[in-house]
């Protein structure tokens, strides 16, 4: 073999003087110094089926760069060097020269963004609700009951606000008026972020103060937040808010965020609980007003019926562009239900549990971007399916 390597050098490299004696790797280092891609074309084939395997395999990590040998610049990496390490060295490494169709990593020109560390893909990506889904939620209704003292205190307090709030925005579960349906919601969803975005911030300190990992809390409760942010932009650009409507939107914050923010400083399950009861209210108020608007004869179908979903809604939701206001509401119905599930979730778990959630975001992340590159939409209050359109 050595001398087939001697032979070919002094045929290419064209040198006239007689080669000294050398192993198989000093005659790959001479020729891995040839910076030409004609010549590295034609070392590779020509070499390659010289040398036994473990000498190739040897030279093909030098041009990754895992190797460095001295004195040999191949491709502007680095240097490389062969040192005292032998060939039997180079067989105790686990690196296998495996092609990527057959490995179970994705390849980095074909994976997906969200099978990749894709910083630019957020995993806080919303849900995208399916029909089905949307009316199975519709059906159940879910109501958590108090066990411990903690829940039935926190019940009390939920249950004493709904009612108030009900009387101070003139809603009412039969006919209400379309004014007061439009105040509610606002007040509603600008304070619905803020138990979120608190909590993620009260267990990013801790993360800081204790230094210990959160477990994956800090994500949810983010995209908690900002879903219920979300959601108040798409009824802003739906109705305005009135002079009264900021001032109960103000008041709402001042009064309930130190309040939320104290307890949850002592007890965070407590928080988790009270939302999770904001959550049910949150889920009986949507169910009653799609009610309303699918009733003939209602304000809330006079007034909302014939009306389109917004933009910025059908970019959130990936909804159709026939899609109308009612598909947009009973979206928000849907996030308000999962809300409900995780804080009820939440608050039976200790600060440090994982949560149970990560998962969910990928799978959700998954979807969205499915839907982005095929340009499909969900089939919420849309007449296509999604397993119609692929047919198309």
């Amino acid at each position: 073999m050595d001398s087939v390597i001697r032979r070919w050098i002094l045929q290419n490299l064209g040198s006239d003087k007689r080669p000294v004696p050398f192993r198989p790797s000093e005659a790959m280092a001479v020729g891995l110094r040839a910076s030409s891609n004609a010549l590295r074309q034609l070392t590779m084939r020509t070499i390659r089926p010289a040398i036994s395997t473990p000498v190739f395999r040897l030279a093909t990590k030098c041009c990754q760069g895992t190797q460095d040998f001295k004195g040999a610049s191949f491709w502007n990496v680095r240097s490389f060097h062969v040192g005292k390490e032998s060939l039997e060295d180079e067989s105790k490494d686990n690196t296998t020269l495996v092609h990527f169709r057959e490995s179970k990593t994705p390849h980095p020109l074909l994976a997906k963004p969200h099978q990749q560390g894709n910083a630019e893909l957020s995993i806080s990506l919303n849900h995208i609700w399916s029909e089905e889904e949307i009316q199975e939620r519709l059906d159940n209704l879910y109501q958590h009951r108090p066990k411990s003292l903690t829940d039935k205190i926190m019940h009390r307090i939920m249950w004493s606000l709904y009612r108030s709030f009900n009387w101070v925005t003139g809603f009412k579960p039969v006919n209400t008026p379309v004014r007061a349906v439009e105040w509610r919601l606002i007040v509603l969803e600008s304070f619905a972020g803020v138990p979120g975005f608190m909590a993620a911030m009260f267990r990013h300190f801790r993360c800081l103060r204790t230094l210990q990992r959160d477990h994956g809390w800090i994500h949810t409760l983010l995209e908690e937040a900002e879903n219920e942010r979300m959601h108040l932009l798409i009824c802003m650009k739906m109705f305005k808010a009135g002079f009264v409507t900021r001032c109960l939107v103000m008041g709402a914050q001042v009064l309930m965020t130190p309040f939320l923010a104290a307890i949850y400083v002592v007890n965070p399950g407590a928080v988790h609980r009270f939302v999770g009861y904001l959550e049910e209210t949150a889920c009986l108020t949507y169910a009653n007003i799609i009610h309303q608007v699918q009733t003939k004869g209602t304000p809330l179908n006079e007034a909302w019926a014939h009306l389109r979903a917004p933009g910025i809604a059908k970019a959130y939701w990936k909804l159709s562009e026939d899609a109308m206001w009612i598909d947009a509401l009973k979206c928000m119905f849907a996030d308000e239900s999962n809300h409900r599930d995780v804080n009820h979730t939440f608050a039976t778990m200790n600060s440090d549990d994982p949560n149970p959630f990560v998962s969910k975001h990928r799978k959700d992340a998954a979807v969205a971007w499915r839907l982005d590159s095929q340009g499909l939409s969900a089939d919420v209050g849309c007449h296509k399916t999604l397993e119609v359109k692929k047919k198309e």
